[in-house]
């Protein structure tokens, strides 16, 4: 991680820290947005907006004063219009070096073809994928197609299932499983679970540090943002993935010591995430 990972520059503005869209979000929930944009910001994105149906916006922009907003057409209330892709388009010429989408994004008529709309616009910005983004990918005919230069996905088991329409297999075949995968859909994968593979089909890692302290709601979503922050400051996809899953995974061991496995919340992980990053660069 060393070897990607560099403290920022004295000078260092929000330009060079990076700017970071997350698109997801819904009334059933509004918090997975939130967790995913403070973990970019934690892990050292310079300005995050949350690109949201605009009731969901009007619910949620107070709680963090930290995280900008861009409201969306709906198409019924916390649900994004399928027209709204041409809306958020537009940022992308606003410096915006990587987009997060599917935290919380739910599913409802025209979500799945919002989701491919605004994947097809996306073209040479650098483009995670996770949760409901993942299973509107699943249920749209040749998916991989309309994915953006540089995708990273981040699956875990049920949703690689059904991007594959296989059963992820257990063991040493679950690595060969993500490897081929990212080959054959021509991104990143990072196939979470207890033991967290990463692999662009050439070059694999595998976090092989279970945690229960992870196992909670919105993990996922605080691990797509770190993987956003690190895109957009600059690390090539497959370092990017990396290296926010083992900040990911060390706030878990962090926060495991501090007030163990049992208690500790999705918050807690994304705050945490500091801590990790600086025993990387303070050596």
């Amino acid at each position: 991680m060393r070897a990607s990972l560099r403290p920022l520059p004295p000078d260092a503005g929000k330009e060079a820290r990076g700017r970071v869209l997350i698109v997801g979000g819904s009334h059933r929930y509004p918090g997975a947005v939130l967790l995913a944009a403070r973990a970019a910001l934690r892990c050292g994105a310079g300005v995050v907006t949350v690109a949201a149906a605009r009731s969901l916006v009007e619910m949620v922009a107070g709680q963090d004063p930290n995280v900008t907003f861009f409201p969306l057409a709906e198409a019924q209330p916390g649900v994004v219009a399928t027209g709204a892709a041409a809306q958020v388009t537009p940022i992308f010429g606003d410096k915006i070096r990587a987009m997060l989408i599917g935290p919380g994004l739910a599913h409802a008529s025209g979500t799945d073809d919002f989701v491919i709309a605004l994947l097809r616009n996306a073209k040479a910005v650098g483009t995670v994928i996770d949760a409901d983004g993942l299973n509107a990918l699943a249920r749209t005919e040749d998916w991989a197609a309309a994915l953006p230069k540089t995708t990273i996905l981040t699956p875990h088991d049920g949703e690689a299932a059904r991007l594959a329409g296989r059963v992820v297999p257990t063991g040493a075949a679950r690595v060969a499983f993500a490897e081929r995968h990212a080959t054959s859909w021509n991104a990143v994968v990072v196939l979470k679970g207890a033991v967290t593979v990463v692999s662009d089909g050439k070059r694999t890692y595998v976090h092989d540090a279970p945690n229960p302290t992870l196992g909670v709601g919105g993990s996922g979503d605080a691990l797509g943002g770190a993987v956003a922050a690190f895109v957009a400051r600059g690390l090539a996809p497959l370092a990017a993935a990396a290296a926010a899953v083992w900040v990911h995974g060390r706030a878990g061991a962090l926060l495991a010591s501090e007030i163990g496995e049992s208690g500790a919340l999705a918050t807690d992980i994304v705050d945490a995430m500091p801590r990790a990053l600086r025993e990387i660069l303070a050596k």
